[in-house]
């Protein structure tokens, strides 16, 4: 199971923008944003959860340090959509691993 973790670091990383777009103060947020949102706040406290889990204390928190400091230096580059479509695939393929 530890062989797979780093997908959960990966998936929390891309899914960090759309988790935290919702907690921006913002006046009003389209459906299209609060869509985003919704999945992006699934895909990281799943992943989030399923780390320290699975893993042992020092690793989860190891594994989520190098997930947000990848979310924090890439911010620029992980805003669009395509950054969530690979943080679904990344959490898919850990479950996936997992299963097998």
């Amino acid at each position: 199971m530890a062989t797979y973790l780093p997908f959960l670091c990966i998936a929390i990383a891309f899914s960090w923008p759309a988790f935290a777009s919702a907690y921006r103060q913002q006046d009003a947020l389209s459906r299209a944003e609060l869509a985003t949102a919704a999945i992006g706040s699934s895909i990281f406290l799943g992943a989030l959860a399923l780390l320290f889990v699975d893993g042992s204390l020092p690793v989860g928190l190891l594994l989520f340090a190098c997930g947000m400091a990848i979310a924090l230096l890439a911010r620029r580059w992980l805003m669009s959509r395509w950054s969530l479509l690979a943080a679904a695939t990344s959490f898919g393929s850990y479950l996936i691993g997992v299963a097998h």
